[in-house]
């Protein structure tokens, strides 16, 4: 028998696309899933840190799920992060104006760059805070909430539910207090 010309063409012609696909379609398949940002109406993702105080650590712990009932003020933050330290007072008097209103206020301390335990802790005796900082020892919860940048915050409400979100340095007294009440309203 006689083979016609061309056939080997034909075959090679759809067998070089079909590789190609199952090989995109294989690399796809093995890629860690992304980190979905979160925002309002989003449900606030549970977690629980150790404590740092002013001295250190503190042997305590803070779970996010224990706040529900109350509105929350979330910062993700690092002790080296010039933002971070530029807001911090204002933080500090939002925080004196809302927490006899039942806010909680918690910051969530990652550890990238060298940040630690005692950087945390040297930042709340520098700028005088007086609200609770869970130490992001791994990194985990920052990338449960696929923190980009430092400051971020979320204000929640009592049922858990994100109501904002603020991202960097743009972010003023006036918008984190309009949320505030916003989500003490709700």
């Amino acid at each position: 028998m006689k083979q016609k010309k061309g056939g080997g063409k034909r075959t090679l012609l759809f067998l070089v696309p079909l590789i190609l696909v199952v090989a995109v379609l294989g690399y796809v398949v093995t890629l860690p899933p992304r980190p979905v940002s979160l925002g309002p109406g989003d449900i606030a993702p549970d977690f629980e840190l150790q404590v740092v105080g002013p001295s250190g650590l503190t042997g305590e712990t803070v779970k996010l799920s224990s706040f529900r009932g109350r509105v929350v003020f979330l910062e993700f933050m690092e002790s080296w992060c010039s933002n971070c330290r530029w807001i911090a007072p204002a933080v500090e008097t939002i925080r004196q104006d809302y927490e006899a209103r039942g806010v909680v206020f918690i910051s969530v301390a990652g550890t990238h760059n060298g940040a630690n335990a005692e950087s945390t802790a040297a930042f709340i005796r520098e700028y005088q805070t007086r609200w609770t900082y869970g130490l992001d020892s791994d990194n985990r919860v920052f990338a449960r909430y696929n923190i980009e940048g430092t400051p971020t915050f979320y204000i929640i409400d009592s049922n858990g539910v994100i109501v904002s979100t603020f991202k960097g340095s743009a972010t003023t007294s006036q918008d984190l207090t309009s949320a505030l009440d916003a989500a003490l309203e709700r």
